[in-house]
């Protein structure tokens, strides 16, 4: 070999070291701006990303009296609140103004076993869920597709003792995360308290987040919306 040869060949290799750094130094330059974002600011605060909604996934540990399993086990639900200028539909159909929020949950009453919507600020009114834990997100039209065909799925509709309140809540989450990095792991969660764990290693997590809802309360039979009064024996 030349020392033509040998020079061409180290002068390759100086070049092609060079760029193999600069690529290196762009991508931890890439993943650190990304790691100290909160859930809700990875997927929004962008005028045009087509944001039509707000998804929060809450849950608390505390003792209740409203139901057998929450006395012991806490409760989780999440709300969806419209901030786009038009209704958008839920599920089977549930219609959120623009500007309003409902909440959705999985519960086990005498009425319904499955999909309640706005329990939630009722009970909050009456002093439960105060130290509830909380994340959010921002929802485009695919995310809320997503979540309608979970909503829409039979089997969502149906709460059991493994399939309960908190299986229910992440999935929903889950479903507006499919496409992020803000999915959460159920293996070994089971109750509430298992999912305030997982809410508090977030960034940006809330505690006491208020609602403003007014929806009314009711679960679906079919395609049709019963409304329900909690007054009622449940």
């Amino acid at each position: 070999m030349t020392n033509a040869e040998k020079f061409d060949i180290m002068y390759v290799m100086k070049k092609l070291a060079k760029i193999t750094s600069l690529a290196l130094c762009a991508c931890i330059a890439a993943v650190a701006a990304g790691c100290g974002r909160s859930v809700a600011d990875r997927k929004v605060n962008d005028p045009d990303s087509g944001v039509v909604a707000k998804l929060t996934l809450y849950a608390t540990g505390e003792r209740g009296k409203v139901a057998p399993m929450l006395v012991a086990a806490g409760h989780a639900y999440c709300s969806v609140e419209n901030v786009s200028d038009a209704p958008i539909a839920l599920g089977r159909g549930y219609v959120l103004p623009e500007g309003a929020t409902v909440t959705l949950a999985s519960w086990e009453f005498d009425a319904h076993g499955g999909i309640w919507y706005n329990i939630e600020p009722t009970y909050i009114d009456q002093g439960w869920f105060g130290k509830r834990k909380s994340i959010t997100r921002n929802v485009d039209s695919d995310a809320l597709s997503l979540m309608n065909e979970y909503l829409r799925d039979p089997d969502t509709d149906k709460w059991t003792l493994f399939a309960n309140c908190t299986h229910f809540a992440v999935g929903l989450w889950n479903a507006a995360s499919a496409d992020s990095g803000d999915v959460i792991d159920t293996k070994g969660m089971l109750t509430p308290s298992d999912l305030v764990k997982h809410i508090v290693r977030f960034e940006g997590n809330e505690v006491g987040r208020p609602h403003n809802s007014a929806q009314p309360i009711g679960y679906y039979s079919g395609k049709e919306f019963i409304e329900f009064k909690l007054t009622e024996k449940k």
